[in-house]
């Protein structure tokens, strides 16, 4: 990219008004996560469609938004102070990529389990009671963060057709947590946790929850949903 195309190249509000998630197979979302300088703020947004469709913000030295389509940079735009308007679209693109790729899954939720039966409700309820409360906890660590400016936000989110698997998956990580929903063939929703606290990211190789879910298929996505509309709101871009 040339110097004149970094100040005066196409209104960044062309690409953003240009942006949805509509039509995706594969849809993420990070807020600070695998930075480079942990000084650094970063937050983006990539939708996959026949191509690469990714946005990236970012605070270092100075704030900037820059498009990319397939890795490759097509617009990059130094934002000052006055340009409310940039970060507004930014919020948005983040927060309608969340949202349809949340309600892209209520039909599958709904849809009855051959072979459920009435004893797998109690047993299913007994796991969702593991998940509210540590999802609750997670609820609870974005609220204090509120009083303590020194800690950011890390955390990402992916929804779709994993690429290199071809899984249907919504994929949530944040803090110790990294959260898996599969969305099953056989139309049962099998979900995994593992706890990274004493591992690093990544490092767990034992899930600590593991379970299939046929009945609760609803309550288990609606915990999921509370959580994502949290960490949404507490990662907007100020």
């Amino acid at each position: 990219m040339s110097f004149l195309g970094y100040f005066f190249g196409q209104d960044p509000r062309e690409f953003f008004l240009k942006f949805t998630p509509e039509g995706s197979s594969w849809n993420i979302v990070t807020w600070n996560f695998d930075l480079k300088n942990p000084k650094d703020r970063q937050w983006t947004v990539e939708v996959l469609k026949h191509k690469s469709e990714l946005i990236l913000w970012g605070k270092s030295l100075h704030e900037s938004v820059s498009f990319f389509e397939n890795t490759n940079l097509i617009r990059k735009r130094r934002v000052s102070k006055r340009q409310l308007d940039l970060k507004v679209l930014m919020n948005l693109s983040i927060h309608s990529t969340l949202k349809h790729s949340l309600e892209k899954n209520h039909e599958f939720m709904t849809a009855p389990v051959s072979g459920a039966i009435t004893s797998d409700m109690q047993t299913e309820a007994r796991y969702l009671q593991w998940i509210q409360a540590s999802f609750g906890m997670l609820i609870r660590a974005l609220d204090n963060m509120k009083n303590s400016p020194d800690q950011i936000l890390t955390a990402s989110f992916f929804s779709g057709i994993e690429p290199q698997t071809q899984e249907n998956v919504l994929r949530v990580i944040i803090f110790n947590l990294d959260i898996f929903y599969y969305l099953q063939a056989d139309q049962s929703l099998r979900v995994v946790v593992f706890d990274d606290k004493n591992f690093g990211h990544g490092g767990s190789k034992a899930p600590s929850f593991q379970q299939i879910i046929k009945v609760t298929k609803p309550q288990f996505y609606d915990e999921i949903v509370k959580l994502v509309h949290r960490i949404a709101q507490e990662g907007e871009i100020s």
